[in-house]
Order: C-alpha cells, then structure tokens, then sequence
C-alpha cells in the first residue's frame, strides 16, 4: 500500500524556488518512498523524524507509519539545511 505525502508550507515554497529540473527529480524521489518508505527514509538521530536524500538535497521528513502518510518537513542544500 502506497503512503500518502503531504508537504508543510515551508517545504512547498522551498520546492517552488527551485529548478525544474530538480523539482521533477524531488518529486520522483518522493513518489518512489511513497511506495516504500523503510527503503529510503533514514532516521535523524538529533530528532524523531527521517531523512531522505536527493542529490546534495536533503528532505526532513515525519512518517505517520499508522496512517500511511509522510509529512515533509522542510527540504534545502545539505550544507545549509543541518543548522
């Protein structure tokens, strides 16, 4: 059974900015976890959420195992989104 993602406004608008080219890559990456979470999601050891990496992009992200949903955070450059 496939997960249902959801996007908080940050993340939508951080998606937004970006380049075609990688948001199509975000996307995709997000519906390939979508049909198998526990094979992409790593989980954060500073807080109760996962990550999942795409390129030099990372995607902080709170699964709802229960539920089947992924709720995605935040999402930024890896240099910038660990401060």
């Amino acid at each position: 059974m496939a997960f249902r993602v959801e996007l908080s406004e940050l993340a939508a608008g951080r998606l937004r900015k970006l380049d075609g080219n990688l948001q199509n890559r975000i996307i995709r990456k997000l519906a390939q976890t979508a049909r198998d979470p526990s094979r992409f999601l790593e989980r954060l050891s500073a807080l109760e959420s996962y990550k999942l990496r795409v390129g030099d992009y990372r995607l902080f992200i709170d699964a709802d195992w229960k539920g089947n949903t992924l709720y995605v955070l935040t999402l930024g450059h890896r240099r910038v989104v660990y401060r």
